[in-house]
């Protein structure tokens, strides 16, 4: 009964020990999403189709902030979601400073 007992705390102590390093790994390891995403997300028609070539359209966001992709591949997409996002990346700075000029 005592093996049992010493092998549970054993066990719990390891268990707190990395849990307490995985908090604290996630406060200093956290990666910072550009802010643009989610807005130039919330513009995409957000079917995840994935006929862009990417896995979904927060990959398409992410993949026309870094100039990967041109807005046309966005299948669903229409011509006026196409020119609002347009308009609004190449007038919004990101984190950096920097703007984007959207491929068509």
């Amino acid at each position: 009964m005592g093996a049992t007992v010493e092998i549970v705390l054993i066990l719990g102590g390891i268990a707190l020990f990395l849990g307490i390093g995985l908090g604290i790994a996630d406060k200093f390891l956290k990666e910072k999403e550009d802010p643009r995403i989610p807005v130039v997300m919330s513009m995409l028609p957000n079917f995840n189709c994935g006929s862009c070539g990417n896995p979904g359209c927060h990959a398409m966001a992410e993949s026309l902030l870094q100039e990967d992709s041109k807005l046309t591949q966005c299948k669903p997409g229409n011509e006026e979601m196409r020119l609002m996002i347009k308009e609004y990346l190449e007038t919004t700075p990101g984190p950096d400073g920097s703007v984007i000029k959207v491929k068509m």
